[in-house]
């Protein structure tokens, strides 16, 4: 007796992103390498969305604390950020934080959108899933949607690129050559078209 045919399932949606309306605490942006820019306006510079594991003290505390931050911090540094000849602001992401206070979590897109938008970045730099998969509106992960230049919706034009968080980097060094390679196409959406 022939058998009929089995039907393939049929395609499944991408999975809702995580951080696309999810409620989330955006810190206000703080500006790095203040000194070295005195005099540089604060828009059209680099906008780095960095996600914080929900377990992490110190949620208003310096940018560049702990071993990650200072790997941060030698990342932009190696890309002459720290140099002062665009601004370059931070903005820290935390899920799993209590809600229901003033200033509490919103979601991504409206909480993002509002910091941003005074900002006016050339460039956003989306350290880890929630920031990536957030701006991105995608549900692909992290290593899917690094190491190309995509775009935030929140902010028509501007160009994002995602890449590993520095904690991240320090738990899987195999993978700090890949997030180099990231911050370098980043750095190539800040040069001048050749014309």
């Amino acid at each position: 007796a022939a058998r009929a045919p089995v039907a393939a399932p049929p395609p499944r949606p991408a999975p809702v992103p995580a951080g696309h309306g999810a409620a989330v605490l955006v810190e206000a942006p703080r500006r790095l390498y203040a000194d070295a820019a005195e005099g540089v306006a604060p828009q059209g510079g680099w906008l780095v969305l960095a996600d914080m594991p929900p377990e992490v003290d110190g949620r208003h505390g310096e940018p560049f604390a702990g071993d990650a931050g200072r790997l941060l911090d030698n990342m932009l540094r190696a890309l002459k950020l720290h140099e002062g000849g665009v601004p370059v602001h931070l903005m820290r992401l935390h899920r799993g934080v209590a809600s229901g206070q003033p200033g509490g979590p919103r979601p991504l897109d409206e909480a993002f959108a509002e910091h941003a938008a005074a900002l006016a970045p050339r460039l956003v730099l989306a350290m880890g899933p929630l920031a990536a998969q957030g701006l991105m509106q995608s549900g692909e992960p992290l290593g899917k949607l690094r190491g190309r230049v995509g775009q935030a919706a929140q902010l028509a034009g501007v160009p994002v690129v995602a890449t590993y968080h520095p904690a991240y980097l320090l738990r899987n060094p195999v993978d700090k050559g890949r997030a180099w390679a990231d911050l370098c196409l980043a750095a190539a959406q800040q040069q001048p078209e050749a014309g």
